[in-house]
């Protein structure tokens, strides 16, 4: 079926192309950095969301015609994973009568755990969309016995209560349509075809009219959350700009474009329930579940335990991000008891210790043994979930004076501290206050100074500096990208610098080794590594395919003598591209030659 309908389509797209003729640009570069970084205040002081997946495939609970899903699986994906063809999908989508949903309960709910902002599936890959389309018949109210429309409503009590609404749309995917990409069960996909021109059939009569539906009608979202990512950047940066078009203040998320590009869009997402093992510097989100599932499945009881969200929630923060935490009502609109527990668990610690949560920054510190920190103008949030035996609650690298500690929910009663070289050291009580995570506030003559982390040589006399222990300078910045992989990137001038600030126990010479990936276009732009008083000089050389990391040798360079050093890589010279996405550099120890007297 699929392959006659395409050899006509493709001329039709391509007419329709040509007559386009808008000019697309980066969503990095659609404002004034001021006016991005004002667009991007809201999402910096709210710091937890909450996500809601939610359509028909709640109906369906993980199961379909006497076939179950697994456990693990997500049960949003149930037409994908179960192959169901699209007319009986759609007769299952029929029956969809979800009479118990209670916008101002939800939002209630939102409430009382403490997010900011809430994101609901306007439109899952299934195709449906859970609000009034005319775009599409294939909706909520006209599909179904339902006859309401749950997106109008949830906005309305979530703007009640001043959380932000935000919707879910997935551009790329749809399941229903045969010029969408997915659904390879019902239509014939042919990897011969032209497919980014063949979908934009799709994208022109649907994703964007509904997008524009959806931006146009339901009052102003806090983000437009896109989901799986563009066949081409031109086409990602439509939708960010379409975005842009009718609500200039609205964001976008980083998955708007494809997988083989940069970020695109205001902040970056992490894979699904990804964290980073190190601060990102930019805005981001990871998006995570409360089981094992995003849509309802009434065989998953993986739930989570309150005071693993609460740790997850501060390891986010503490680390720059926001945490987007997922419910998925069932079928009738009902949200699962064990989420109700446990959102109202970890609210009351909010209620508690939002302070320390909202509007904060990423933590100054690397790693700290007990737990995290948070930081906010001259105050040090120490989240502490291993409580000290000895009442000593100890941090190292301060280099700004304390004036002041105490409990954060007994801010009056000072607790005794000492300070010296770098030394803070907090006398704290016999016991927590709370049982999963105390939070001790420390004010601060001035913001915090702290000291650069230090990387030790390894026994083997290896010195491995990877992107984590990395301080970044110019314009570079610590990455993540669609792959699931970080980087650093972003650097374009010898101004733009990465160093590392190294232990060194036993000097001797050392090979060389650096691991990045680079664009072919990228093909022998200079560089430079330092270390001490020595450099090398070396050359880009392309790596295959986007963020296909290899790892090259520079040669050998000699560090003599023992104690501090200091290694930095930057540009040679100016250049209008990426030097290349960095992962590392190594330094292994050259044995000596046994035969030297």
């Amino acid at each position: 079926m699929r392959g006659s309908i395409r050899r006509f389509a493709s001329l039709a797209v391509a007419l329709v192309l040509l007559g386009h003729g808008v000019r697309i640009q980066a969503a990095d570069d659609q404002t004034t950095p001021t006016t991005k970084e004002q667009r991007l205040e809201w999402f910096r002081q709210a710091k937890f969301g909450m996500f809601i997946h939610w359509g028909p495939y709640a109906r369906l609970a993980g199961a379909w015609n006497g076939r179950q899903l697994p456990v693990g699986t997500n049960c949003e994906w149930i037409m994908e994973k179960l192959r169901i063809p699209r007319d009986e999908y759609r007769e299952a989508a029929r029956q969809f009568n979800p009479v118990k949903f209670d916008a101002d309960a939800w939002a209630d709910l939102a409430a009382a755990a403490g997010v900011k902002y809430v994101v609901l599936t306007a439109k899952h890959h299934d195709g449906f969309a859970m609000y009034h389309s005319r775009v599409s018949r294939y909706n909520i109210v006209d599909h179904t016995p339902f006859g309401r429309d749950p997106l109008r409503e949830l906005a309305d009590a979530c703007r009640k209560r001043e959380l932000r609404f935000c919707i879910y749309y997935s551009h790329r995917e749809d399941w229903d349509e045969p010029f969408a990409y997915g659904n390879t069960w019902d239509f014939d996909f042919r990897p011969e075809d032209n497919l980014p021109l063949f979908e934009e059939k799709y994208l022109n009569t649907k994703a964007r009219p509904q997008l524009e539906e959806l931006l146009t009608g339901y009052g102003p979202f806090g983000l437009v959350w896109f989901d799986r990512g563009m066949y081409t950047p031109e086409q990602g940066r439509a939708f960010a700009q379409l975005v842009c078009k009718y609500q200039p203040y609205c964001l976008v998320n980083g998955r708007v474009g494809n997988y083989d590009q940069e970020l695109l869009g205001d902040y970056q997402n992490m894979n699904d329930n990804g964290m980073p093992i190190g601060g990102i510097e930019e805005y981001w989100e990871t998006p995570q579940t409360l089981n094992e599932t995003w849509g309802y499945s009434q065989f998953d009881h993986q739930w989570k335990r309150p005071e693993e969200v609460i740790r997850r929630l501060v390891e986010i923060v503490s680390r720059g991000g926001n945490y987007l935490l997922n419910i998925g009502p069932d079928g009738e609109g009902v949200v699962p008891e064990p989420s109700i527990q446990i959102l109202r668990a970890v609210g009351r610690w909010v209620s508690a210790n939002g302070e320390s949560i909202y509007g904060t920054t990423a933590s100054p510190f690397h790693e700290l043994p007990w737990g995290y920190c948070t930081a906010k103008g001259k105050t040090l949030y120490l989240h502490v979930f291993d409580w000290p035996a000895d009442r000593r609650l100890k941090l190292r690298g301060l280099r700004t004076t304390a004036r002041s500690a105490a409990l954060l929910a007994k801010p009056a009663d000072r607790l005794p501290l000492r300070q010296e070289d770098g030394f803070l050291e907090i006398t704290v009580p016999e016991s927590p206050l709370d049982p999963v995570n105390t939070v001790v506030a420390v004010n601060l003559e001035a913001a915090p100074r702290v000291d650069p982390p230090v990387v030790s040589q390894a026994a083997n006399g290896t010195i491995v500096l990877d992107y984590i222990r990395a301080i970044t300078g110019g314009h570079t910045v610590k990455r993540f990208n669609r792959k699931g992989e970080f980087h650093i990137s972003k650097w374009t001038s010898p101004e733009d610098t990465i160093v590392w600030q190294v232990a060194v126990a036993t000097p001797g010479s050392f090979d060389v080794t650096i691991t990045y990936a680079a664009d072919a276009s990228w093909s022998d732009e200079p560089y430079v590594v330092q270390v001490d008083g020595s450099r090398l000089e070396a050359k880009v050389q392309p790596t295959g395919l986007p963020y296909e990391y290899k790892t090259i040798s520079l040669g050998t360079i000699p560090i003599g003598r023992p104690g501090p050093c200091q290694v930095l890589v930057r540009p040679a010279k100016k250049l209008d591209h990426d030097l290349m996405y960095f992962k590392g550099i190594q330094l292994t120890p050259i044995a000596p030659d046994s035969t030297t007297p």
